[in-house]
């Protein structure tokens, strides 16, 4: 069946926007455009259309995937044009197009993202940096994560699983731009660098203080989105 990826931004209030109410934003447009979407077999079918990778609610983005089968073919245009005023107006389309790889799923194919975590600080960008530095050269860094079986918080170790961690000052915030493990093999929330970085660092900031936005995400090298994205 043809398949397609749309590439779109997720700001504004609809950060606050969970990914669940995102995905069903996305099946009433299908729905009212009247596009032919592929559905499972079985005795509760649903369309054939998932994100990437989910984003967790109160991060903004502009590196969001959705890819869905329809029955027959269109060409991608086509289907922007019928999106038109079907989608909230902070959620907007960057690019669509066809992909006709032979894997399962983006979600299977995702490998890493990319973060911009935003915090407050007086600091200058030289003393941020010895901050950062001494923070990714320690050879262990823990986090407390809540665990999904046993509801219970556990610490883990998250030094390995932090790929790459830069900062810069900008308007009297450090912004970390950071690349992450992401995807079913090895996964670190933003969240568990946000508190191990602030027991390290001493900054006493409240977490509404501090904003996320997710500004891409990398596939493995069977995904190539030459034009719109790179690979690891």
């Amino acid at each position: 069946m043809p398949r397609f990826v749309m590439k779109f931004s997720k700001e504004g209030y609809t950060k606050y926007v969970s990914h669940l109410d995102l995905l069903r934003v996305f099946k009433r447009a299908f729905k009212v455009m009247g596009l032919d979407i592929k559905y499972s077999q079985g005795f509760n079918p649903h369309p054939k259309m998932g994100f990437a990778q989910p984003l967790s609610l109160g991060y903004s983005s502009i590196a969001e995937y959705l890819e869905f089968e329809t029955v027959k073919d269109h060409d991608p245009e086509e289907i922007k044009e019928l999106f038109k005023g079907k989608l909230p107006e902070d959620v907007k389309i960057l690019d669509l197009f066809s992909f006709n790889d032979e894997v399962r799923s983006l979600a299977a194919e995702t490998v890493a993202c990319r973060y911009l975590i935003s915090m407050p600080t007086e600091l200058d960008e030289a003393s941020v940096k010895d901050i950062l530095e001494g923070y990714l050269s320690q050879k262990s860094i823990k986090a407390f994560k809540r665990m999904k079986k046993t509801k219970t918080r556990e610490e883990v170790e998250i030094r390995d699983k932090i790929r790459e961690i830069r900062v810069a000052k900008d308007d009297g915030k450090a912004v970390f731009d950071c690349l992450l493990d992401s995807g079913s093999q090895s996964n670190l929330s933003p969240e568990l660098v946000i508190s191990s970085f602030l027991e390290y660092s001493g900054w006493d900031l409240k977490r509404w203080d501090i904003e996320v936005e997710r500004t891409e995400i990398l596939y493995s090298n069977r995904i190539q989105f030459r034009h719109i994205d790179k690979t690891p």
